[in-house]
């Protein structure tokens, strides 16, 4: 399913994942971010780095669905290519990791643990909070990521700061969260409030909502990214 024959939906899948973790749900433009599973890795770590590594796969009109670090890349490019992204799913994200002098410091440690423990230790601790297919994602697909390439993503979502970029944000967008995920919340409340053309949905899960509740999921963005009946 996608958004409109002309703007399809680009998926985006979160930090040491692949566009394999949509298990074949995902209708649309399902893409690999550099650095992950075999891609090149991206030239800056940065959000932006990121953006830019991606645009030119992207058509010229476009719906956005971002997980984690891929909706913080979603929203970047919501916000700096307003005229071309036509609606934005941002799951289980942040829009900055900055804001405040725990969350820097946290982000700092976060981003040395991962570069100390490696692919298969960053797995295993992104494992211990998860259970069954969410569970087995990261112990898969992060497992066996190239090291340099996860360290690239911590340190891109680690770093991001993209409180200057929600205001520029017009299209239409749904912004969805685990309620089992509670880290999540104040971010996704004040997106809400803050865009004037968002809609929150709380289900039931954690931060791998497209493992632990894919119907529901899959759903709720596929209703969303329908096409409008013509009048």
């Amino acid at each position: 399913m996608t958004a409109s024959p002309s703007a399809p939906a680009v998926w985006l899948h979160g930090a040491g994942l692949s566009s394999q973790t949509w298990d074949g749900k995902a209708q649309g433009l399902c893409l690999d971010l550099p650095g992950h599973n075999g891609r090149p890795r991206v030239a800056t770590p940065t959000i932006a780095g990121y953006a830019a590594a991606l645009a030119p796969a992207l058509p010229a009109r476009f719906a956005l669905v971002g997980h984690s670090l891929g909706g913080m890349i979603a929203l970047h490019l919501a916000a700096t290519m307003p005229d071309r992204v036509t609606r934005l799913v941002f799951a289980e994200s942040a829009y900055t990791m900055q804001a405040r002098w725990i969350d820097r410091k946290g982000a700092k440690f976060a981003s040395w643990l991962t570069a100390k423990l490696g692919p298969r230790g960053t797995a295993k601790l992104a494992a211990m909070g998860e259970k069954g297919a969410a569970k087995q994602a990261y112990l898969t697909e992060m497992s066996v990521m190239d090291p340099g390439g996860l360290n690239d993503a911590m340190q891109a979502a680690h770093g991001f700061d993209g409180r200057d970029l929600v205001d520029r944000v017009r299209c239409p967008t749904l912004i969805v969260t685990g309620r089992g995920n509670p880290r999540t919340h104040p971010q996704s409340l004040d997106l809400a409030r803050r865009l004037p053309h968002a809609t929150h949905r709380m289900l039931e899960g954690g931060h791998m909502l497209h493992k632990d509740a894919p119907g529901p999921f899959y759903d709720l963005i596929h209703a969303f990214l329908a096409p409008e009946p013509a009048p």
